[in-house]
């Protein structure tokens, strides 16, 4: 939008102006891009009757006081002969306005829709429509300048009837009106004018003729080029109407005949924007290749179309307002995670929406992501991600509060809490009157032992006992009470020692884990992608024939092994990509293409046999050295090696002395309590 200023009559200043523009009460004159509203009062009469569009003029604003005195101003009658042209003269001047219907800004169209917002929607629907029937028609092999001419008159011919018909040249509308728009300026950019512009087509024909329309380049390559030709032609701006439409289509059309694929419904109206700017303004060409990669990568279509599709789902109708665009390669990105689909994520950057690829990030980095964090990344090489088929994990260590909650959870540690819980009823009549002790446990499984102990030596320094006591006569339930605190104390020691291994599978388990989750597995060598293209009699000709491949097949299907959890093994047997890239933190196509390549290794595998005689003879070595090895040490170390319930022993002597302490300790009170009784 020009500056608008409103005239000052105070300054009495005569203004020079090149435009003008006729309103019912006041008029608009463009001086130097600057627009100045006027009063039309403030113009003589006869100046008012001879103004048209564009016509340049100038004028003195007269002071308010004598304004205000005149009441029908005069009118200065010019001599017949200097008398301006009739109104139907003026109507056959050239002028860009007739393109417009009088006092209007919509565009004169075969509709006669003079409402704006109206007429815009039916100029898309057509256009629409038309691009439907386009995209079915096959291209010429060679594009030209006179086929963007068709696409243009095919997308607007329902509409005006000037389609296929460039600015710079005179059209005569049904009307009698003659229109034409040598010099066009749009966001303070000026595109070409007069003869410009045909050379500009020209140009175009001759830069795709030399470069033999783009055909037989790699995507990058399209990309760089085509890029550069959009450029080109948005400079050129041929058409008064509908030049975006038309290049877009244009451009689709030369992908095609060149083997490529464009998709510029995944382009926002602001990111196509600011890309011509960018190149037209200050000559930086990067974003409008961002853009043409953005559109023509598949991975990268992927995720725009996924992000825009759900955009569309969720009601967001402003999105042709908003900068879209994905990560690209080895440069870092912060902002806060705003949430992701199957394959990508989106990150709000300043305003700005960044959609990477979930493979992009590490698996750990991906698992703990949450509405709303803080973020940031860096996409790698393309050559780099190329080459990894599983990604390597970082698990970090668990914290205390977490193994303690594991312990908690696990079916041992719960059975254990129950037995002392139900013995708890019965000894003290409250089955959680255990509950604090059991944290001081968890702190330090030594305090179940001395637990125990307390309760064997005093029961009633937890509490008093259940049931009634009256001198040496007691109920059944103190009966009870007294007969279970031996095997309340059995108990509590039990629950310690099973804490204590319960902790120790936990993180051995733990450990594992982080070890086979720093696993990364490479995508199979060309062994692969050869035997994939043989027939099944081929491949097993091929694999008898080389030991080595066998070789390198085992070793590869050990490390697939190795690295996937149970879990992972299933969910690739039955072709369930979205746990697959839950469990491993990656991409949905990425869990695809994992399960596809697993799945092949593992049929090749199956048809080599386990065991070969340089395997028999690693074995036989294998035996030597064992043998060795129990000969330089002792005996005892051996049977330890050997048995792993060796290295239990001693503790195991221990808990029997233990309980056997204890139960010294609670035979008096037995004792005691049969006497009773009897009596």
């Amino acid at each position: 939008m020009k500056k608008i200023s409103f005239y000052n009559d105070s300054t009495r200043k005569p203004y020079n102006h090149s435009s003008y523009e006729d309103y019912r009460h006041g008029f608009m004159m463009d001086i130097h891009k600057t627009n100045i509203i006027g009063n039309k009062k403030h113009l003589a009469p006869e100046q008012q009757t001879i103004l048209t569009m564009d016509a340049p003029s100038s004028f003195t604003a007269p002071q308010t006081k004598n304004l205000q005195n005149t009441l029908l101003p005069k009118e200065k009658t010019v001599p017949l002969e200097t008398q301006p042209p009739s109104l139907k003269n003026q109507e056959k001047k050239i002028s860009p306005r007739h393109f417009m219907y009088p006092n209007s800004v919509t565009l004169k169209n075969k509709y006669g829709i003079t409402d704006y917002g109206k007429f815009q929607m039916q100029c898309a629907h057509d256009s629409a429509k038309a691009i439907i029937n386009l995209r079915q028609e096959a291209p010429p092999q060679k594009l030209t300048s006179a086929y963007l001419l068709y696409i243009h008159h095919t997308l607007f011919k329902n509409t005006f009837e000037w389609a296929g018909k460039t600015r710079e040249k005179p059209f005569t509308f049904k009307d009698g009106t003659v229109a034409c728009m040598s010099e066009m300026k749009k966001a303070n950019i000026s595109f070409a004018s007069g003869n410009k512009i045909q050379e500009g087509l020209e140009n175009l024909d001759r830069t795709l003729a030399e470069k033999n329309y783009l055909k037989g380049l790699t995507r990058e390559a399209f990309v760089e080029n085509a890029a550069e030709i959009m450029i080109q032609l948005n400079y050129t701006h041929p058409f008064r109407e509908g030049n975006g439409r038309t290049q877009r289509m244009f451009f689709e059309k030369l992908a095609e005949i060149a083997s490529h694929k464009l998709d510029f419904s995944l382009v926002t109206e602001e990111r196509m924007n600011l890309a011509s700017i960018a190149s037209l303004q200050s000559g930086d060409s990067e974003p409008m290749k961002h853009l043409f990669d953005d559109i023509s990568n598949p991975e990268k279509t992927l995720i725009l179309k996924e992000f825009m599709d759900h955009m569309k789902k969720i009601g967001v109708k402003n999105m042709k307002e908003r900068l879209v665009l994905t990560a690209k390669e080895e440069e870092t990105h912060t902002g806060f995670y705003r949430g992701g689909g199957a394959n990508g994520f989106m990150i709000d950057v300043k305003g700005t929406f960044i959609i990477g690829d979930k493979k992009h990030l590490a698996p750990e980095q991906l698992k703990t992501l949450k509405i709303g964090d803080a973020i940031t990344f860096t996409v790698p090489k393309v050559q780099d991600l190329q080459q990894i088929l599983i990604p390597k994990e970082k698990i970090a260590p668990l914290t205390k509060e977490k193994i303690i909650e594991r312990i908690k959870e696990h079916p041992s540690i719960q059975a254990r809490k129950q037995t002392i819980e139900s013995l708890c009823k019965t000894v003290y009549g409250n089955p959680y009157i255990l509950e604090e002790k059991f944290e001081k446990i968890h702190e330090d499984p030594l305090e179940g032992e001395k637990l125990a102990c307390q309760i064997i030596e005093c029961p009633k320094s937890i509490s008093k006992l259940a049931g009634i006591k009256i001198g040496s006569i007691i109920n059944n339930a103190r009966a009870r009470a007294e007969d279970n605190i031996l095997s309340l104390c059995i108990a509590i020691d039990r629950y310690a020692d099973t804490f204590k291994e319960v902790k120790q599978d936990i993180l051995q388990n733990h450990f594992a884990e982080q070890r086979r989750c720093e696993q990364l597995v490479e995508v199979p060598g060309e062994w692969m992608k050869d035997l994939c293209s043989l027939s099944k009699e081929q491949q097993q000709e091929a694999l008898s024939q080389s030991r080595e491949l066998r070789a390198e097949i085992r070793a590869y299907s050990a490390k697939i092994n190795t690295r996937l959890s149970a879990s992972e093994h299933e969910a690739i047997k039955e072709n369930n990509y979205e746990k697959l890239a839950k469990t491993i933190g990656t991409s949905l196509s990425k869990a695809q293409e994992i399960t596809k390549i697993v799945q092949s290794v593992k049929e090749i595998r199956q048809s080599i046999p386990d065991r070969e005689f340089s395997c028999h003879t690693f074995d036989e070595q294998s035996a030597q050295n064992l043998l060795q090895s129990i000969k330089e040490n002792s005996y005892e170390k051996y049977i330890k090696i050997l048995n792993p319930t060796a290295m239990k022993t001693e503790k195991t002597t221990e808990i029997v002395m233990h309980k056997k302490t204890i139960q010294q300790l609670i035979q008096p009170r037995k004792t005691e309590h049969t006497r009773a009784m009897s009596i």
